[in-house]
C-alpha cells in the first residue's frame, strides 16, 4: 500500500510541475465526458417532458371516425347504440364520448372574449388530463336533460370574474349569433402542456359543455361521425381500439373497407420517442469521439513526458527499479490525469444539463428536469479511467523497456 501511495505522490507531483500541459491534456477528456453526460441527461429530460405532454394530450385514448363513403356516397354515422355496445363488450374503458370543438365568443362587463368550447357527454371529463380545482363535472342526468351547465378553466375564471370563486355564476356563449347563458359547476386547472397549446389554439378561455345543448339551445343536428374512447391506461389503448373497431365494422357491415378508421396517438407517441432515442444515441456517439481524441492527447503528452524524463528513468533502473514499477508509475500518471478530467467533466456535464433544460423550458415547453442517471455517471467515470489506462500503456511500456545505459546517455 505504501508503494502505491508513492506512485500516486510521484504522479501528482509530475502533474503539478506541468500544470498547463496537464490541463490541456485533460481538456479533451473533460469535453468528452461533460458532453456525454450533458447530452444524455438533458436529452432524457426533454424527451420525458415531451412524452409526458403528449401523454397528457392524448395518452390513453383512441378515436374511431368515419373515413370514406360507400359506392352510393353514404358515410357511416354513429349512434348511441354503438357506444353502449362497445362499453358493454370491451374491457378497460373509462368512458366514450362524441366530441365537438367550437369556437365562439363570450361577453360580460369586462369585454368580449374568444372561447374554445368542447361539447360531449359526461365522459368528456377524461379528455383533458388536468384536475378540477373546484366544483364538479356535469353528470349524465344533466347531459340527458340538456342542462345549461359548464366547466371552465382557471384562466377563464380569472379573466371573466377576477378570481376562481365563480361556482354558480353564469357565463354566456355565442355560436353563430345565438347566445346562451351557462351556470358554472366546475373549475379545471390550467394545463401547462406546450403540446396542447401548439395543437389547440385555446382562445381567451375554454369551456366544457354537455353536447345535448347543441341541439336543444343552438339548433344543430346531433349526428356524429367520430367518437373518443378513453382507456383505463395507455397500455390498453391498442387492444381497446382494435376491439372497438371490430364491433363498429360489424355493426355497419363495412369490414375490409376504409369507411371506418381507428386513430391511436399512442403509436405516434412511441414513434416520436424512438426517433428521440436515435437522435440522442447519434449525438452521444459524436461526443464519444471527442473522448477518443482526448485519449490520443493523453498518449501524446505521456510520450513527451517519457522523453523529458529519460535520464530519470535511467537512474531509477540503474538503482534497481523493476520494469513493472516504471511502467506502473507512468500508467498511474495517465490514469490520474484522466480521472481528474473525468471528475471535472462529470460536474460540468451535470451543471450543463440542468442549464440546458432550464433554457429550453423558457421556450414554452413547460417544466423540464434533467435526468441525471447514476449509471451514465458511472459509465462515464469508468470510460475515462479505461481511456487513461489504454492510452497510457504504450508510453508506459516505452519507458519501462528503455535501456538504463541508453537512458543515462540521453541529453
Amino acid at each position: 500500500m505504501s508503494g502505491m501511495w508513492e506512485y500516486i505522490k510521484i504522479a501528482v507531483m509530475n502533474i503539478r510541475s506541468n500544470k498547463a500541459r496537464s490541463f490541456l491534456t485533460m481538456l479533451g477528456i473533460i469535453i468528452g465526458i461533460s458532453s456525454v453526460i450533458l447530452i444524455v441527461s438533458s436529452g432524457t429530460g426533454i424527451k420525458s417532458s415531451i412524452k409526458g405532454q403528449l401523454d397528457e394530450l392524448a395518452g390513453g385514448y383512441v378515436e374511431i371516425y368515419s373515413n370514406s363513403a360507400d359506392e352510393n356516397g353514404n358515410f357511416v354515422e354513429f349512434d348511441e347504440d354503438l357506444i353502449d355496445a362497445i362499453t358493454s363488450k370491451v374491457d378497460h374503458i373509462k368512458g366514450i364520448t362524441p366530441l365537438w370543438n367550437w369556437r365562439g365568443s363570450s361577453i360580460n362587463n369586462k369585454g368580449s372574449f374568444q372561447v374554445s368550447a368542447l361539447f360531449g357527454n359526461e365522459n368528456l371529463q377524461y379528455y383533458i388530463n388536468a384536475p378540477l380545482i373546484k366544483g364538479r363535472y356535469f353528470t349524465k342526468s344533466e347531459v340527458d336533460k340538456a342542462s345549461k351547465v359548464c366547466v371552465i378553466n382557471e384562466k377563464g375564471a380569472k379573466k371573466l370574474f377576477g378570481s376562481t370563486d365563480v361556482l354558480g355564476l353564469s357565463v354566456n356563449l355565442s355560436l353563430d349569433g345565438i347566445s346562451q347563458d351557462f351556470t358554472i359547476v366546475g373549475i379545471r386547472k390550467d394545463s401547462d402542456s406546450a403540446a396542447k397549446s401548439m395543437m389547440f389554439a385555446s382562445g381567451d378561455f375554454e369551456m366544457e359543455v354537455p353536447s345535448t345543448v347543441l341541439e336543444s339551445s343552438y339548433g344543430y343536428y346531433m349526428g356524429f361521425s367520430s367518437f373518443m374512447i378513453f382507456c383505463e391506461g395507455s397500455e390498453y389503448s391498442k387492444s381497446v381500439g382494435q376491439q372497438a373497431l371490430q364491433i363498429t365494422e360489424a355493426k355497419y357491415n363495412c369490414r375490409g373497407t376504409d369507411m371506418v378508421k381507428l386513430y391511436d396517438l399512442g403509436g405516434d407517441i412511441d414513434q416520436i420517442s424512438s426517433i428521440l432515442n436515435y437522435v440522442t444515441m447519434f449525438v452521444v456517439l459524436v461526443a464519444a469521439i471527442s473522448l477518443l481524441v482526448g485519449g490520443i492527447g493523453v498518449m501524446n503528452i505521456m510520450l513527451v513526458s517519457v522523453t523529458e524524463r529519460t535520464k530519470e528513468i535511467g537512474i531509477r533502473k540503474a538503482l534497481g527499479a523493476k520494469t513493472g514499477s516504471i511502467m506502473f508509475q507512468f500508467l498511474m500518471e495517465a490514469t490520474i490525469i484522466t480521472l481528474i478530467g473525468g471528475a471535472i467533466g462529470i460536474i460540468l456535464g451535470i451543471l450543463g444539463a440542468k442549464g440546458v433544460c432550464a433554457i429550453v423550458a423558457q421556450f414554452g415547453l413547460g417544466k423540464i428536469d434533467a435526468v441525471i442517471s447514476p449509471v451514465v455517471v458511472l459509465v462515464a467515470t469508468g470510460f475515462s479511467s479505461m481511456i487513461g489506462i489504454f492510452f497510457g500503456i504504450y508510453p508506459a511500456k516505452k519507458a519501462a523497456r528503455m535501456s538504463p545505459i541508453d537512458a543515462l546517455r540521453h541529453e
